[in-house]
């Protein structure tokens, strides 16, 4: 407390200008229209400091004594509370408005939040659960932990991580000690505060050595599932998930793989760049997990290693089908994938304790030894939770941002795409408030939209409530400063692609900014096709025609120049392939009529469309179905 003696004094001195107990008047009055003095900084930081470096004073205390330190710090032999101490909470909200709304980041997103038992003494508690030094230490025991910051963090996960050799060398004792106590009354407030900095935590990780710092960062790997209703089969892909922006063009990963940005910082399914096919994550350890190494130094992604895994939908997320995740979900339908040996300590929970339980049969990308089922809903975790952590409902409540776009660091958000809200834990009385608004949770989901007539200019609180009282309280913000570029852009291109001038006519395109008459652009056929080929990649194969003898080896022979390719066959694994329909795609373009076609060009079209038929998949939708079996039907009469 040596360094800190100045600060104390001049407080304890301008307190002494009052009596020691008006110390919270003074805060307040510091603090009521202080914007309108032009003070600059708030002027009541200076109290807001005095609170957090009482809770951390040593002495003759009870462990968890708050105002007695406090009493201590003035220099006052009192008890009980601080008068007026209940009325600091509008400070410390002000102090998070003031570094997002005035400051806008540029000093950093402080977060107002109360934790422990007692709302008010909660916040400076909050402040010094966690100091400087085992905050810059965090990401490295993230790290050594393998956690995630895109997935929900287990309570037990993170308690684990914050006892390793790790945490022991660069955090604090206190710190570490609090984490190790299950029965420490700070302990819950610890792992809540530290699950919010790894939800933060972007992934980057610079550790110090002999040269000064190594930088190197870290990106969750997620599996995720779709269901073609149509096939009835579930398709396992393998995405990324970056909690920053994704670099524009991807990434390369090593062995031939690459990753295309998606939405909301995921990405596409990973796929082998020379052949567009995706990774086969039947062949990769879902119980052990696995790592991967982009081609930029120190860049690693990483797959964690569960004993089973949960599968919730990724709607929220912004994308389609089943994303995994390592919380069991309430109120909602999931999939659940487990080796079988795992079956008999899994049988008597799905028949008892879940509703809707069956089996999927048909499944590409799963280990032979692991077994898929759908859940429509978990309504017990009794008979299991013991078992297997992963199968348990989280027991501290918690809100949770999903989506959205952010218009800066911290909580904040474009109004016009605001975040979804969903609920963790907790059990079924809980209730979500939005500004003292009542929400009402989306149809079988534990999830909560904004009111659409939400106020943008101002600090939005959102409260988890169990009856009157305040399980958990989150802040975020709202913001409608966006604007399009109103001059011409630098970079044009023409019809053609080719970089343009701003003075040239005709049609000029930059993104979503045209200028000129669209009308004269025309485009080829092949043109046309080599921009679907960008977009959907993996079209190399056979491009076929409605005629026999209208087939190209693609693309290692030329695209046709006298007809008009109506179908892709395309290779999806070594004995498998796709019919992939684009003649809607490409009949923008009349066709030439067509030319004689060799013995040769006429077998090889038989051969892909008939031949092989019984290992081609067929799309997916009925019409398209109708009119591949008709043009078999016509090969097999060849």
């Amino acid at each position: 407390m040596s360094e800190a003696g100045p600060f104390l004094e001049a407080v304890v001195a301008r307190a002494a200008r009052f009596s020691a107990d008006d110390v919270c008047r003074q805060a307040l009055h510091a603090f009521r229209n202080w914007r309108y003095r032009r003070d600059g900084f708030p002027p009541y930081i200076a109290y807001l400091s005095l609170f957090v470096l009482a809770s951390d004073i040593d002495g003759d205390f009870a462990p968890h004594a708050y105002y007695p330190r406090l009493w201590e710090l003035l220099d006052e032999e009192r008890t009980g509370p601080v008068p007026s101490f209940n009325l600091m909470w509008r400070l410390w909200d002000d102090l998070e408005d003031w570094t997002v709304r005035d400051m806008q980041g540029e000093l950093g997103i402080f977060q107002s939040r109360s934790v422990g038992g007692n709302l008010h003494i909660g916040y400076p508690l909050s402040q010094s659960i966690l100091a400087e030094q085992d905050r810059r230490a965090l990401p490295q025991v993230f790290s050594s932990a393998g956690l995630d910051p895109a997935t929900i963090p287990v309570a037990d996960e993170l308690a684990m991580a914050l006892r390793s050799t790790t945490a022991r060398q660069l955090m604090r004792a206190r710190a570490v000690r609090v984490a190790s106590d299950s029965g420490d009354v700070l302990h819950k407030a610890m792992i809540r505060v530290v699950a919010e900095e790894l939800a933060a935590w972007d992934g980057r990780v610079t550790q110090l050595d002999a040269h000064g710092g190594r930088a190197s960062e870290f990106i969750g790997l997620r599996l995720c599932i779709n269901s073609d209703s149509v096939m009835g089969i579930a398709r396992i892909s393998l995405r990324c998930k970056m909690n920053r922006d994704f670099p524009e063009a991807g990434f390369a990963i090593a062995g031939g793989f690459k990753a295309d940005e998606d939405v909301n910082g995921w990405s596409l399914p990973l796929y082998r760049d020379e052949t567009g096919e995706r990774i086969d994550t039947s062949i990769l350890d879902w119980r052990s997990g696995m790592t991967m190494q982009t081609e930029t130094p120190g860049c690693q992604l990483r797959l964690p290693g569960r004993e089973l895994r949960i599968f919730v939908s990724g709607l929220h997320e912004g994308i389609s089908g089943f994303v995994d995740t390592n919380v069991l979900p309430r109120v909602e339908c999931f999939y659940i994938a487990y080796p079988q040996y795992v079956w008999p300590h899994l049988e008597r929970w799905v028949t008892t304790q879940c509703r809707g339980f069956r089996s999927v049969d048909l499944v590409e990308g799963m280990p032979s030894s692991w077994k898929l089922a759908r859940i429509d809903e978990a309504i017990d975790d009794e008979a299991v939770r013991s078992v297997f952590s992963t199968l348990s409902f989280p027991s501290e409540v918690r809100l949770r941002l999903v989506g959205g776009i952010r218009s800066d660091s911290g909580n904040n958000f474009f109004n016009f795409a605001p975040p979804m809200i969903e609920l963790l834990g907790g059990s079924q009385d809980i209730r979500v408030f939005c500004n003292e608004t009542l929400l009402s949770p989306n149809s079988d989901t534990n999830h909560f939209a904004l009111p659409t007539n939400i106020d943008t200019g101002s600090r939005i609180v959102l409260e988890a409530r169990s009856g009157q009282k305040v399980m958990q309280r989150q802040s975020l913000f709202l913001t409608s400063d966006f604007s399009l570029p109103t001059g011409d852009p630098s970079f044009l291109l023409d019809s053609t692609g080719t970089i343009a001038k701003a003075e040239d006519d005709g049609l000029l395109v930059a993104g979503a900014y045209t200028r000129g008459d669209s009308s004269v652009c025309t485009r080829s056929v092949a043109g046309i096709f080599y921009d679907l080929e960008h977009e959907v990649r993996s079209l190399r194969g056979f491009l076929v025609g409605q005629n026999p003898g209208e087939i190209v080896r693609w693309p290692s022979e030329p695209f046709p120049e006298e007809w008009i390719p109506t179908w892709i066959v395309r290779r999806r694994r070594r004995k498998r392939w796709e019919a992939v329909f684009v003649g809607d795609i490409l009949a923008s373009t009349t066709s030439q009529p067509a030319s004689r076609y060799t013995v040769r060009q006429i077998r090889d079209w038989k051969q892909v469309l008939w031949y092989r038929r019984k290992r081609t998949l067929a799309p997916r939708f009925p019409a398209q179905r109708e009119l591949l079996r008709r043009l078999q039907e016509v090969a097999h009469n060849v």
